[in-house]
């Protein structure tokens, strides 16, 4: 694990020793004490008695104590493991080595902040936007729970509005304010409609959350919103015969130079490079078609969540417990690393998703996926058309909708679909509802077809 705690030799008056943490990923390190302070009596890895610490392997610090502050052992349990889990997620996604800065401003995300930690401010002096945004998302990502991906979004959020104004304030944003940071995003930054729109639903919670505290009191926010050219992006997904083709597909080795065809019909050629790594993807990237897994899951499957046929499965997106049928060809998959050990405990070779979806493109190129797909959006307020190749619109998350669309379309109700996936209402079904419709009237065109000759 990147991460560990232990205490500080020094106690201060009430007998309780400072936790301390170290962080190590590829390299660096960074050394910091936490905000609590514990009886060296109730910290279980100090524990002499292995009985004990067996009892208690799933606590650092006894749960049913209380610190002198009165914090019990439960929350800072639940905070440590949280710092956990948020450098686990971070190591695998990291592919150099950090600068110390890094880590100390990751320590921070973990914390539930962007950047660095609030200050205490006077009461004489005015607490700007910046500092409340930031208690803002301290608040919200401890009473939602937050996955390390949504306080990532935040931090984008915030270096917007910061680039934005540095200077602004809660007045700012009156319909002219508003407007002039929705141009900013479009023009400036040249963002599709579709992340504009989430970043101004960003600036709305957090402008709602401000009036909701007494903070904020220009209330044009609640009445007034800008229009979004929003086009919705095609679902890439792979069909049935591309999945199994894809799942067989005999990589070729390294340096082999391949012919291939471009989406035009033209050949050109490729030589394959890190086939072991394109190796790995494509078992990881079945396996979510398999199952239905999405990345971040696929990274924290363990294989102590696996018994029998069955694979229990919390998500990192929604914090839900869910059983997951294992098919054949998703066992097949994992008996096929039964005798490999892992980080971590991991039940397969999770590269970075980054690194995964690069082998990924380059995989699915070797493997024929060049069927032009049109995508339309628009950017800087223009609408903007693109035609690319199949493989180079794949992804990690791809392999999710390749399980969701074959289920509908195999006749799989749309209930029983959710039980698997964890989509809690059938608005976020719709778009694979339609697809798996349009692929039985296109199956009966196919069968007529095939009758009337």
């Amino acid at each position: 694990m990147p991460v560990k705690f232990y205490l500080s030799p020094q106690a201060n008056k009430a007998g309780e020793k400072p936790i301390r943490v170290s962080i190590m990923v590829k390299g660096a390190r960074y050394l910091t004490t936490c905000e609590y302070k514990v009886p060296e009596a109730d910290w279980v890895p100090s524990n002499p008695d292995p009985k004990f610490r067996d009892k208690h392997k799933n606590e650092y610090v006894l749960n049913k104590s209380v610190n002198a502050k009165g914090v019990s052992g439960k929350i800072i349990n639940t905070r440590l493991k949280k710092i956990e889990a948020h450098f686990a997620d971070y190591e695998l996604n990291q592919l150099v080595k950090p600068k110390d800065d890094d880590l100390k401003a990751q320590y921070q995300i973990a914390l539930g902040l962007p950047d660095e930690a609030v200050e205490v401010v006077p009461k004489e002096k005015k607490i700007d936007l910046f500092t409340r945004l930031k208690e803002f998302i301290a608040e919200e990502s401890a009473a939602n729970g937050w996955a390390y991906a949504t306080l990532q979004c935040w931090t984008t959020f915030t270096h917007h509005l910061t680039a934005f104004n540095a200077r602004c304030t809660f007045d700012t944003f009156n319909e002219t304010g508003i407007n002039k940071f929705v141009v900013y995003l479009r023009s400036k930054c040249g963002l599709e409609e579709k992340s504009v729109q989430k970043q101004f639903n960003n600036l709305r919670w957090f402008l709602y959350w401000a009036i909701r505290k007494g903070y904020c009191r220009e209330l044009t926010i609640k009445s007034y919103r800008p229009k979004f050219k929003v086009l919705e992006k095609p679902v890439i997904f792979l069909t049935k015969e591309e999945l199994l083709h894809l799942y067989r597909f005999e990589i070729p080795k390294n340096g082999t130079k391949v012919k291939l065809l471009d989406m035009n019909g033209k050949e050109y050629e490729k030589e394959v490079e890190d086939a072991g790594g394109m190796s790995k993807t494509r078992d990881c990237f079945c396996f979510c078609a398999f199952t239905s897994l999405r990345y971040s899951d696929l990274a924290n499957l363990k294989r102590t969540d696996i018994e029998g046929d069955t694979m229990y499965v919390t998500t990192v997106k929604t914090n839900d417990r869910l059983p997951i049928n294992l098919n054949s060809f998703a066992k097949a998959i994992l008996d096929k690393y039964k005798d490999e050990n892992f980080p971590y405990g991991r039940a397969l070779p999770v590269l970075a998703n980054q690194l995964m979806n690069r082998y990924l493109k380059n995989l699915c190129e070797l493997a024929g996926f060049n069927k032009p797909i049109k995508r339309v959006c628009y950017r800087a307020g223009e609408r903007v058309e693109e035609t690319l190749p199949k493989y180079e619109m794949i992804g990690t998350h791809a392999g999710r909708r390749t399980f969701i669309c074959f289920a509908l379309s195999s006749g799989i109700p749309p209930q029983v679909v959710m039980k698997w996936t964890g989509h809690s209402d059938y608005q976020a079904m719709k778009p694979y509802i339609e697809i798996a419709e349009k692929t039985k009237v296109d199956a009966m065109k196919l069968f007529d077809d095939e009758m009337k000759k």
